[in-house]
């Protein structure tokens, strides 16, 4: 999903509005030339709960099944 991504300033507690990473990257990286000038930018990302279809659970689940059928494969 597009609108995932959230950055919160580390200095001062600023959070950019939901959006892509690299939306959210840019915006965070100007809020710290504005406010901030002579610190390296740093803070946090968040992620929006259920933007990431389930956690990578899928992944972890087609990994799951493939190792499976390996496994029996290989008994063969």
């Amino acid at each position: 999903m597009a609108d995932s991504y959230r950055y919160r300033c580390g200095e001062c507690g600023h959070h950019t509005s939901w959006g892509s990473e690299s939306q959210g990257a840019e915006a965070i990286e100007e809020h710290y030339r504005r406010r901030h000038p002579a610190v390296v930018p740093g803070g946090m990302v968040e992620f929006r709960k259920g933007s990431s279809g389930g956690g990578g659970g899928g992944c972890l689940l087609v990994l799951g099944i493939l190792v499976v059928i390996l496994i029996i494969a290989s008994q063969r």
